[in-house]
């Protein structure tokens, strides 16, 4: 053993030193061409197993790090072609049959999503999947009652005042110019003939929420989301992020705890998800709102 950290096999050890060049914290030095922990450093130590991984004989271990979280690695699979052509089948889909995600298609894109880059291990993010159709109901429900408070609220200037207030210029901008719209047709169609709006009666909804003192916990909860979508989609289902749920879970006190979520996390975003019952035959062009380089 050399040091505290890491666990180092002296035979199988070839001492080419990728494991002290890769370590994004210095926690790893060479002595005597082999690799040796850092003391000073190894609070420091992230544990995100890149010494372990790039080790080409294997001859690193860490007491904190179980040998069983690491696997083989396949060579890439696809090329860039590939990969922008499934990228250009994606399409936000609000259109499905009527037909359940099975749960082995659920814990596969669980499993996908977890692979999302997530800063300092381990994952702050969880997900909450409602994929029982009595729940949606009762969510969509809830959905429309919080909205119909919010429009109301929005009808007088002291309402208005009030959430200006209280949510800020930027999100009051975001609720003013686009939500209170989009509510309230939702809500109009809702009690006219039931019409779905808010989750589109898709199958599957996966709500993302994260301890709000993690680092980066509202980027690494997106990205979970957004592995989540591309695995769904490589499974054959059609998605779509929804931003009007988030909000209403996040702030309602009965349904985080309906739906377990903890005082710390904040609720951040969602998917919707299903079967397509419409296949799309053309995809459509896109870009960025800018590109500077300098």
């Amino acid at each position: 053993m050399n040091g505290s950290l890491h666990i180092v096999d002296m035979e199988t050890c070839n001492g080419d030193g990728t494991c002290a060049d890769v370590c994004p914290e210095n926690a790893i030095e060479m002595v005597s061409s082999k690799p040796a922990t850092v003391e000073e450093r190894a609070d420091g130590c992230i544990l995100c197993g890149q010494c372990i991984a790039v080790c080409p004989t294997e001859a690193l271990a860490m007491p904190d790090l179980d040998a069983d979280n690491f696997s083989k690695l396949a060579p890439r699979p696809f090329g860039y072609d590939e990969f922008f052509e499934f990228l250009r089948s994606r399409r936000s889909v609000r259109t499905f049959k009527d037909r359940p995600v099975e749960r082995e298609v659920i814990d596969k894109i669980l499993t996908a999503a977890a692979t999302a880059p997530m800063g300092v291990p381990p994952h702050t993010t969880e997900v909450v999947v409602i994929n029982d159709p009595e729940e949606r109901r009762f969510l969509l429900d809830e959905l429309v009652k919080h909205y119909d408070q919010m429009i109301r609220a929005f009808s007088k200037p002291i309402g208005r005042a009030i959430v200006r207030l209280s949510a800020g210029a930027e999100t009051y901008g975001v609720l003013k110019n686009h939500v209170i719209d989009i509510a309230r047709e939702a809500n109009e169609l809702y009690r006219r003939d039931g019409t779905d709006r808010y989750m589109y009666q898709a199958p599957a909804l996966m709500i993302f929420h994260a301890n709000r003192w993690g680092m980066s916990y509202q980027e690494n909860a997106h990205l979970v989301c957004h592995h989540a979508m591309l695995a769904a989609v490589s499974l054959g289902l059609g998605t779509t992020i929804i931003g009007m749920i988030a909000p209403v879970v996040d702030r309602e006190k009965s349904l985080r705890t309906r739906y377990g979520i903890p005082d710390d996390h904040r609720v951040l975003t969602s998917l919707i998800m299903g079967y397509p019952k419409y296949r799309y035959r053309q995809g459509i062009h896109r870009d960025l709102a800018g590109v500077t380089f300098h």
